[in-house]
């Protein structure tokens, strides 16, 4: 699924831990401790060296995200400080680093349904009563007599179609009240009505026919579009018409671990998920009716690719679009980056991959590079090998633990998080590949985007002198993980330690 509401075609490029009862004792003394400091795999590298980074001439123009210079760096924690403290804050739950979304209500009494909260869309659609399939009713559907609030919209602008990379939904246009509630004060609309946020006569789509594929295989109802407030349909433009924010500003926060939720925060930003001292970048938006900035090239090891060169001005417009999973360019421009990072899918050559950056205008015209290391721009997986495992049943249900299990094996899979997709106007789309690395705020009033480094929950800020855990084995800090989260591991995992005490298995992290 390519979550934005535009006709596109999407492509994909080519592409140990001991048991021992002696060593358990140590790694649950020093559990808590590693909690906070376990090094992460989604750790920037920023860039040292400009070397062969600009044009000549150019070097006082361009400054990495992680620089830390002091003007900047005090001018960006003033605004993030301004910009602190959302009306409401709704949680994102991560589907395997590839979508991301949260629940809102329609109609009076409130219908709740989940959706993509998507910066490329600016059309709202859920599942309607009308659609009668199995990939409708598998979802939670809106019910025109349901709502004391519902209005029909004209006939002649009563339907209408999406197209997206792997399917098709159609619909029939309707309007009705739109409610967020807090995720932590107001949970499923059962809380403090306080902590509420609601848009009236929000016009949205009830789909009457959704292809099975993808829709029928993934968790959420629909799409919820964000895009800015010049595009007529968006949630954007009737927040900001109904003036339900005192600041038409919305901050996201897209988590790299599947088991933890990310956010979004209506009317500020969560400052807790961005780096210490991280400075904030503005840049200007180039189209008033999308968060479209002005890319001006992509470098693969410092080293530019001049993907932009023969654009006007320079310049590929790239939409900030959380509703999709990757970072992808059109053909004709993507192939100079995908030639230069070509990943094996069993994860072989991953630490032999460069760094990228994508290089952005900021609201002045300053370059600013954004650097994403191989491990943060490739999704990583397990793949259980076929013909392999086998589980004792009695009839048709499973035995555990019995004597004739056989673990199956697992291998690592990786696969690349940037790709290949035609959109109209031949635009760069800066997915949630680019997104998990830094947290994004939208800010509709001035028609900016920020940047800040994220901070995720494995990410240490800073080495406390004189640890004593900074010497231990990478085993004995799975073991602690593993004694703190047994939930969190695989399932053949766990039986294999269960059924075989004492001997040595595999761990899978």
């Amino acid at each position: 699924l390519r979550s934005a509401s535009e006709r596109v075609t999407c492509h994909t490029p080519p592409s140990r831990s001991d048991g021992n009862a002696s060593r358990a004792a140590p790694a649950m003394g020093l559990a808590q401790e590693l909690l906070a400091h376990l090094p992460t795999h989604l750790h920037t590298h920023f860039l040292d060296s400009h070397e062969d980074q600009v044009q000549e001439g150019d070097d006082s123009a361009v400054h990495q995200a992680g620089d830390q210079d002091p003007s900047s760096s005090l001018r960006g924690m003033e605004d993030l400080k301004k910009l602190e403290g959302g009306t409401v804050r709704v949680d994102l739950l991560n589907n395997n680093n590839s979508q991301y979304y949260g629940d809102f209500a329609l109609g009076n009494p409130p219908q709740r349904f989940t959706a993509v909260f998507d910066t490329g869309s600016g059309i709202t659609w859920v599942p309607g009563s009308q659609c009668k399939s199995d990939t409708c009713s598998e979802h939670h559907q809106f019910s025109v007599d349901g709502s004391k609030s519902f209005e029909e919209l004209e006939p002649q602008r009563a339907d209408g179609t999406i197209h997206y990379g792997t399917g098709q939904v159609e619909y029939a246009d309707g309007r009705d009240t739109l409610t967020f509630c807090d995720s932590h004060s107001d949970p499923g609309c059962h809380g403090v009505q306080a902590k509420r946020l609601k848009v009236q006569s929000q016009p949205f789509g009830m789909s009457t026919n959704q292809t099975d594929y993808p829709f029928r295989i993934l968790p959420f109802d629909g799409i919820l579009g964000l895009a800015p407030s010049a595009s007529g349909g968006s949630v954007v433009h009737a927040l900001k018409n109904s003036h339900a924010l005192d600041r038409n500003v919305f901050g996201v926060y897209l988590s790299e671990d599947t088991h933890r939720s990310g956010s979004i925060s209506f009317g500020g930003i969560e400052r807790a998920h961005i780096a210490p001292k991280s400075p904030l970048t503005w840049h200007k938006i180039q189209n008033d009716q999308e968060w479209s900035l002005a890319m001006k090239d992509i470098l693969v090891d410092g080293k530019p690719l001049h993907i932009c060169d023969d654009r006007p001005d320079g310049v590929c417009p790239a939409v900030v679009d959380t509703g999709s999973s990757l970072i992808t360019g059109p053909s004709g421009e993507v192939e100079k980056l995908l030639s230069k990072v070509r990943l094996k899918d069993d994860c072989s050559n991953l630490a032999k991959l460069p760094n990228v950056s994508i290089r952005i205008a900021d609201k002045d015209g300053v370059l600013t590079d954004y650097p994403l290391t191989p491990q943060e721009y490739t999704l990583k997986s397990l793949d259980e090998v076929p013909q392999t495992g086998n589980s004792e049943y009695l009839k048709e249900f499973p035995v555990l633990g019995g004597s004739g299990d056989t673990v199956p094996e697992v291998r690592p899979r990786c696969d690349p998080g940037l790709g290949v997709m035609d959109v109209p106007g031949r635009k760069w789309v800066i997915g949630d590949t680019f997104l998990r690395r830094y947290y994004s705020i939208y800010d509709d009033d001035r028609g900016l985007v920020g940047f800040a480094k994220s901070i995720h929950p494995d990410e240490a800020t800073a080495s406390s002198p004189g640890r004593e855990d900074a010497t231990m084995s990478p085993e004995l800090k799975k073991e602690a993980q593993a004694m703190l989260f047994p939930w969190a591991l695989p399932p053949c995992w766990r039986r294999s330690k269960q059924a075989r005490p004492g001997r040595a298995s595999q761990h899978f992290f």
